[in-house]
């Protein structure tokens, strides 16, 4: 194995190269992208590489179990931002449309069960992608609206704030010394139930920090049907915006 200079190292295991993020923080974290298979570590920066690979021999088992999910795991075409492809939003599929505008700004809707992008002949690919991820931040921000107060009164606890941003490998994160909750930019294409689901997961961090049985018995508490539809959002398509 061996570690780059740096905070930032590489290490080799059972033949798949793993990156590792060293931080200060107390806890060994091991992820997996869902999409690529890729693995990715954050550990403590008293760890040593040996320890870290000890650590990641003893979870490599459920590291293979993941990385085979992601080789099962129907992958969408990537987006060039062009009339004829499609775009999900709450679970339905949406044809995008392309229509030539003078106006400065591009302007994103839905109409008639298309998804309609008034840019600019100009405007490229990667500015096109900028307005309808701007689209779909305003949609997961109402959606959020929405459900908030239900989840917050069925978990009993309220976070300061709720963020979002674009994740690889999360669907959301909870800051419990800050009491904010990051949601995930894509969660605004599947279905509202999924979403739900997320913000119970999250708001629950708030009572319990870790994954363990005290988190599994709330979840079963409050979102009773919160493993179908983690498999459902595991195993789904990986939509892409």
């Amino acid at each position: 194995m061996k570690r780059r200079a740096g905070a930032v190292s590489q290490l080799m295991v059972s033949g798949t190269a793993v990156a590792v993020t060293r931080k200060a923080i107390k806890n060994f974290y091991v992820r997996v992208d869902r999409e690529t298979g890729e693995v990715r570590v954050t550990a403590p920066r008293r760890l040593s590489d040996d320890e870290i690979g000890r650590l990641l021999r003893r979870d490599w088992p459920w590291v293979e179990k993941q990385r085979a999910r992601a080789a099962l795991r129907p992958h969408l075409p990537e987006h060039r931002y062009e009339t004829g492809e499609v775009f999900y939003l709450w679970g339905r599929p949406y044809v995008l449309t392309v229509r030539e505008s003078p106006a400065r700004r591009p302007v994103v809707c839905v109409r008639a069960g298309r998804l309609l992008l008034h840019a600019e002949a100009s405007l490229g690919a990667e500015e096109r992608q900028k307005a309808i991820e701007e689209w779909y931040r305003a949609r997961l921000a109402q959606g959020i609206e929405a459900l908030q107060g239900e989840a917050e009164a069925i978990v009993g606890r309220r976070p300061r704030e709720y963020r979002i941003k674009k994740m690889k490998t999360r669907w959301g994160t909870c800051n419990t010394a800050a009491g904010r909750i990051w949601l995930n930019l894509k969660l605004a294409q599947y279905r509202p139930a999924i979403l739900r689901y997320i913000m119970l997961h999250e708001l629950t961090h708030l009572w319990v920090h870790n994954h363990g049985p005290a988190f599994h018995a709330r979840m079963d508490r409050f979102c009773p049907d919160w493993r179908m539809l983690k498999q459902e959002l595991d195993d789904g398509p990986a939509y892409e915006i």
